[in-house]
Parts: C-alpha cells; structure tokens; sequence
C-alpha cells in the first residue's frame, strides 16, 4: 500500500507543472490573476461536487464539526494563502526564489508536523538520515530550477526582500499544514474526496471575498485554448490525493514524494516546452538535481 501511495503522490505532483502552465495562461486570457485563480478554484469546486453526488458518497459535515476541533476546516484557505503568496512573490522575488522558497518551507513544515505529531498524526522521531533526506529534496529541486531562472531587474538586497523571503518560507510551510488538515479530514470524514471538496470550498469562499475586494474586472486577450479551463480539475485532483496518500505516508513523505514529481514534471514540460514556454534542454546538473529529490524522498521514507 505504501509503494503505491509513493507512485500515486509522484504521479499528482507531476501534474503540478501542467496546472501552473494552465492557469498562467488562463490569467494571461483574462488579464486579472485573482480571478483566473477564482475560476480555476469554481471549476474545481463544481467538478468535486459532481463526482461526489455521482459517487453518492456522504458529507458529514455536521458530525465532522461537532466532533473535531477548529483546524479541521483551514486545508482550504492555507491553499488559498499558498497561493496568493507565490502571485505576490513572482514579480517581486523573481521565478527561482518563488519556487525554492516555498519548496523548502513544505519539506521543512513536514519534518516539523510529523517529529511532534501535529494535527493529529503519529509523531515520527527526528532522525539524522531524515534531516538529510529533506536537505538533499532541498538542494536537488535548487538544482533543477536555479539555472534557468532569473530575478527580475532591480532586485536588492533589503529588509523587505528578507520578509518576502521569510513569506515564501511561511507559505510553504503551509502547504505542508494543507496537506496534513486535508488528510486528517479525509480520514474523519471517511472520504479523501469529501475533504478534498470541502478544501475547494473553502478556497472558493475566500477568493470570491478577497475579488469582491479588489474589484478586479477581466479584460480578456487572445483565444483561450480549450484545455485553458482545466487547471482547476487538475488541482482538484492533486488534493484529493495528497489527502488520501498523506495519512498513509506520513506528510513528509507525501510532500516530498509530491515534489519528486514535481521536479520531474517541469523537467519534462521544459524539454518539450509546453505551454509556449522556451524549450530548455536537459542537462546534466538538472538530472543530477531529480537524483537528489529522489534519494531526499528514499531518506525522508526509510531514514530511521
């Protein structure tokens, strides 16, 4: 059953890529990147509700609540908040700080819930060997992306590039925190799909508020493709299984398994260039990296 979750969570996370491709073109259609992110959480939102009433499975929503406490219910806006954060950072951190940054806060924020045991997992003791596997996930997708990104102009150094640094940091850490919730709600609900439709539904809630808000309005440009409204179907997909496999595995492990694919995925999309983004060969340091993700998730796995 591990075995399997390990190749379920690679598989989800390769998709990651895809997701980011698609919804950035959705944004670049409608020239407004909240309510790109509104429609891709709506699209996913509806999708799960409809494979929950095929499926016929149950939504205890009201036990759930009476039985858990507070936390049970903020998979979603941590979602939410990961993903504002890494729109705010892009344009001001630059493409390879926006992705690292959060990278290590989800390896490090997993290490941390599953050595004291948070939000009702099995604590797991710190070992040496897993403290070296999170490095090595660290410093292999370091390896991969660095190269061909860069830092937009008149990037210094600064006290507000230090809090916007210690912000990517945050967000990832609560990816990990999304992760854990949605798996510890899944397993109460007894449905990984319940939770992930509940986490949508969150998500959906709070992008609508922060839209109405702004007052974004679309200005759309050029032709949407017709995969161009999928990202949202794809993103539901990733949580439903990052919740079903993280209970299994342990929310360092399901985070670093995920960022395995991840890697992978891009590395994939980037070869070919997917999306209309530049081709970018594979090379010998950005192999390298994968190695190291991999054997990062293999040490994280069995490090003691």
């Amino acid at each position: 059953m591990a075995i399997v979750a390990v190749v379920l969570a690679v598989l989800v996370g390769a998709v990651i890529p895809v997701q980011t491709g698609v919804n950035s073109r959705l944004a670049r259609h409608l020239r407004a990147t909240l309510l790109a992110s509104l429609v891709s959480f709506g699209i996913g939102t509806v999708g799960l509700a409809l494979v929950l009433v095929l499926t016929r499975t149950p939504l205890p929503l009201a036990a759930t609540a009476a039985s858990q406490p507070w936390w049970i219910w903020v998979g979603g806006l941590c979602g939410l908040i990961f993903l504002t954060m890494n729109m705010v950072l892009l344009p001001r951190i630059g493409a390879s700080a926006t992705v690292i940054l959060p990278l290590f806060g989800q390896v490090v924020g997993g290490l941390a819930i599953d050595t004291i045991g948070a939000f009702g997992t099995a604590a797991r003791p710190l070992t040496i060997g897993r403290v070296v596997g999170v490095v090595l996930v660290a410093a292999g997708a370091a390896l991969v992306n660095l190269p061909h990104r860069s830092a937009p102009a008149g990037s210094g150094r600064s006290w507000a590039v230090v809090v916007l640094w210690a912000a990517g940091i945050g967000a990832g850490v609560l990816g990990a925190v999304q992760a854990t919730v949605n798996g510890r709600l899944g397993t109460v609900m007894g449905s990984p799909l319940a939770a992930a439709l509940v986490s949508f539904a969150v998500g959906l809630v709070g992008l609508v508020l922060v839209n109405l808000v702004a007052r974004k309005r679309p200005r759309h440009e050029g032709r949407l493709p017709w995969w161009g409204l999928s990202g949202g179907l794809i993103g539901a997909g990733f949580v439903f299984s990052i919740a079903y496999v993280t209970p299994i595995l342990g929310t360092s492990l399901a985070i670093s398994a995920a960022l395995l694919g991840q890697v992978t995925g891009g590395l994939v999309l980037d070869h070919v260039g997917a999306f209309g983004f530049p081709r970018r060969h594979l090379s010998v340091q950005r192999l390298l990296g994968a190695v190291l993700v991999l054997g990062g998730v293999l040490l994280v796995r069995f490090g003691g």
